[in-house]
């Protein structure tokens, strides 16, 4: 619909090209961001325009809402990328008061602004020290979460409904049992209990509802359960009746797969088809050392045992190659072209996964991570696996460049309040719009990472010390539509452009919010003029 609309021509003829444009053929997730992506160009070169304002009216009769960032009860739990990278799903729990419910946030990455916020999830998202609570479908039209402590619900991520399209509880205590969500969004392997083989099972996530003993009555489809026997003779050490329960678990991309954790350094491979095991194997680590990591083509498996690194074939569990290593690890990142980061406490070193070529050692410090209860690590590669981003002991981000000769590359602040406090920041994501998502337990921060540019800066711990706007407003205003500025400034914002802020802080406001086209899709709040009271 814009193709004609070129920003080096200037802003006169932007606006030409938008008057003339037929809008009745405006399909909001197709056009919105190759003409938002000409209109930050036109911005960059000429300011806020005529062109901007007339196309955000435009965007806006179409159906856009002002949405808003500061929408968390409790602390954050975990997160996700979405399988493109476009997307970034964030869960909290659900704070001082339970009966709110948690949150699910979707922010786009790309222009770092909250696109959807599904509040009201019964119980919370996720749980503090467990990983893997969120996890998208291969084509991000899904999304699983671990909620209320140990059910398991698919949610549309870009839908409005609190209540989940199927959800799954089988009870079996007080914290998460671990699930994995099929590649295409349908199936789930969660905790079902009975199974003396294997304590998780295979259910439908179609629709609806399937639950079972001991949490009463049966409801849906009979789930799926693993049968043995274990291969290999593994009955001396696991029994005949192992009952196995895996951890961290990752269903794999073409659906063949599932892979996990066991207690005591086990790691397993499942037959996602035939519902046996392919194969066990012992690691000897315990569980506060740092976890294996499956290769991002998922070819490979990365381990430590016996003071060794060891490079695995994940199809089948048997050694391609070990590698001595002096310290111990404290966690192993995998990028692009099957490269491995070694990560100790004062050393990174890079190996090639494939022939296990040891290609770099850094001295560098780098943050410590918690990689078995925290979604986040402190290292990101790049979409092209020649650099990476770390969080340095002291906080601040450094981008090296990997590909040749290692070199510092850019530092980049670490998160702060307003005050100059500084806020942890435990990982990094490196997605392939060349934005690095920070993130903290309190705050994200969204970072061009060619020029260090922040483009989206959130804090959700904020609650400043003066009246929320409701309470200065009367019936105008409600709690959900109020936002922290900062530590110490309420505002409130409406989904039809309305906000209520302190004079001068009009600026302040309008960075922190979007216009948002069918909960997917951001647009600046800054093009079209905003309904500002004084609050």
């Amino acid at each position: 619909m814009i193709d004609s609309l070129d920003p080096a021509g200037g802003p006169a003829a932007a606006l030409a090209v938008l008057r003339a444009a037929d809008w009745s053929r405006y399909d909001p997730a197709r056009d919105t961001a190759p003409l938002r992506d000409a209109l930050a160009e036109l911005e960059r070169a000429h300011g806020l325009t005529e062109a901007h304002r007339f196309a955000t009216a435009r965007v806006r009769a179409a159906g856009a809402v002002l949405r808003h960032p500061d929408v968390h009860h409790g602390e954050v739990n975990g997160y996700a990328l979405s399988p493109c990278g476009r997307y970034l799903a964030i869960g909290s729990g659900t704070g001082e008061d339970y009966d709110d419910g948690g949150v699910l946030q979707v922010f786009e990455v790309p222009v770092g602004r909250c696109v959807n916020a599904i509040d009201g999830i019964a119980g919370g998202v996720g749980f503090p020290d467990y990983t893997r609570s969120l996890q998208w479908s291969a084509d991000g039209a899904r999304i699983a979460l671990e909620f209320n402590t140990n059910a398991t619900g698919v949610w549309d991520p870009f839908g409005a409904d609190r209540e989940p399209i199927a959800q799954a509880f089988f009870f079996g205590g007080g914290r998460p049992a671990g699930m994995a969500l099929a590649p295409d969004g349908r199936r789930a392997l969660v905790y079902g209990g009975g199974s003396p083989f294997m304590w998780q099972v295979i259910v439908s996530m179609e629709q609806g509802e399937v639950s079972g003993p001991p949490d009463g009555e049966e409801l849906g489809p009979e789930p799926l359960e693993f049968t043995g026997p274990l291969p290999g003779g593994y009955e001396d050490d696991w029994g005949e009746e192992p009952e196995l329960l895996l951890r961290r678990i990752h269903w794999s991309r073409d659906g063949r797969r599932i892979h996990g954790e066991l207690r005591d350094g086990w790691l397993v491979c499942l037959d996602a088809e035939e519902r046996k095991v392919d194969w066990i194997l012992e690691t000897g680590a315990d569980h506060n050392g740092d976890p294996p990591e499956w290769s991002l083509g998922e070819r490979l498996l990365a381990y430590q045992r016996d003071g060794k690194l060891i490079i695995a074939d994940a199809a089948t569990g048997r050694t391609l190659s070990e590698h001595p290593t002096p310290d111990e690890a404290e966690f192993l990142r995998w990028g692009p072209d099957d490269r491995l980061a070694f990560v100790t406490s004062d050393r990174v070193t890079i190996f090639d996964g494939t022939t296990g070529e040891r290609r770099h050692d850094l001295d560098i410090r780098v943050h410590p991570a918690h990689p078995r209860g925290w979604d986040p690590l402190p290292w990101a590669w790049s979409p092209d696996g020649r650099r990476a981003a770390l969080v340095a002991d002291a906080g601040r981000v450094e981008l090296w460049e990997l590909g040749g000769r290692p070199e510092r590359l850019r530092v980049i602040d670490g998160l702060y309040r307003e005050t100059g406090e500084q806020l942890p920041l435990f990982g990094l994501e490196w997605t392939p719009d060349d934005v690095l998502v920070m993130v903290g337990g309190e705050s994200l921060r969204f970072v061009r990472a060619a020029t260090g540019e922040i483009i989206g800066d959130f804090a959700f711990d904020h609650e400043p010390d003066a009246p929320r706007p409701d309470e200065l407003d009367g019936e105008d205003s409600t709690p959900e539509a109020t936002l922290a500025v900062d530590a110490d400034t309420w505002a409130a914002a409406f989904e039809d452009g309305t906000v209520i802020v302190p004079p001068g802080r009009e600026d302040d406001l309008s960075h922190l919010l979007a216009w948002t086209i069918d909960r997917r899709v951001a647009w600046p709040a800054h093009w079209g003029d905003l309904t500002v009271r004084a609050g």
